[in-house]
């Protein structure tokens, strides 16, 4: 299968995850979901001292970790699209779709474990196919 073709793929993948990942942390907890709502209000509550800054929530650190994971899906997304329309033959290009590969396949497993099934899916086939890509050259 062409290269380009591969690696649009696999930005496709990667940019749906993002977008299902951004939807879902900015979603509102169901009001019917009484034991969720009262999760949710204990770690807005509950405050961690931070080594440099002021104190943040349980809730606060959880919503900067989903809109970094967010940026991060963003950023790899938009990469594997440049490196489709990009020369494959520039080392430096090659290595950084290794590296964002690598970067894919480490978030796919931790979604995985810890998470659910498709985001962690659709990032490791991405992430495999980046492999492919570089590995086939």
């Amino acid at each position: 299968m062409n290269k380009k073709i591969l690696l649009r793929l696999a930005a496709g993948l990667i940019l749906f995850t993002c977008i299902g990942h951004t939807f879902g942390t900015f979603m509102p907890v169901p009001q019917e979901e009484v034991e969720l709502v009262n999760t949710v209000n204990a770690m807005k509550s509950a405050l961690v001292p931070m080594p440099i800054g002021k104190k943040q929530s349980y809730f606060d650190i959880f919503f900067g970790t989903n809109i970094s994971l967010s940026i991060y899906l963003l950023v790899t997304g938009l990469s594997f699209l440049l490196f489709a329309s990009a020369d494959n033959t520039d080392t430096t290009i090659r290595k950084m779709l290794l590296l964002q590969s690598l970067g894919l396949i480490g978030v796919a497993i931790i979604s995985g474990l810890y998470f659910f099934p498709m985001p962690s899916i659709c990032t490791g086939v991405a992430g495999i196919l980046g492999c492919l890509i570089y590995f086939r050259d």
